[in-house]
């Protein structure tokens, strides 16, 4: 009977260790969630002044006469191929620099 006693207190024991680690891991969770919202909540108002900016210019542009621009056209384009062009392949490693340490590659 001893041994049937001893493994109902390992099982009490390994509940309780999983039943607490279950609890922090809802309580990391649940502090995640709220830095989560935080976080939306303030790219919630930023988008909102980057909005209230972009009309704020375009009443000035339409208050002076001048044809509308879009905002679009003043950024500097970063995507790929923007310009009409194919962008060149990303994963060509025949003309990068050798790394340090290894002999330049011999080839065409």
């Amino acid at each position: 009977m001893g041994a049937y006693h001893h493994s109902q207190e390992m099982m009490a024991t390994v509940l309780a260790k999983f039943q607490e680690t279950q609890r922090l891991q809802e309580e990391k969770y649940l502090g995640f969630r709220k830095e989560l919202k935080s976080i939306n909540s303030t790219l919630g108002t930023i988008v909102g002044v980057l909005k209230e900016l972009i009309n704020t210019r375009r009443d000035t542009v339409a208050q002076q006469g001048a044809p509308d621009t879009s905002l679009e056209d003043e950024l500097p384009t970063t995507s790929p191929g923007a310009s009409g062009q194919e962008a060149p392949p990303q994963d060509d490693t025949s003309t990068a620099p050798p790394a340090d340490g290894e002999p330049p590659a011999s080839g065409p």
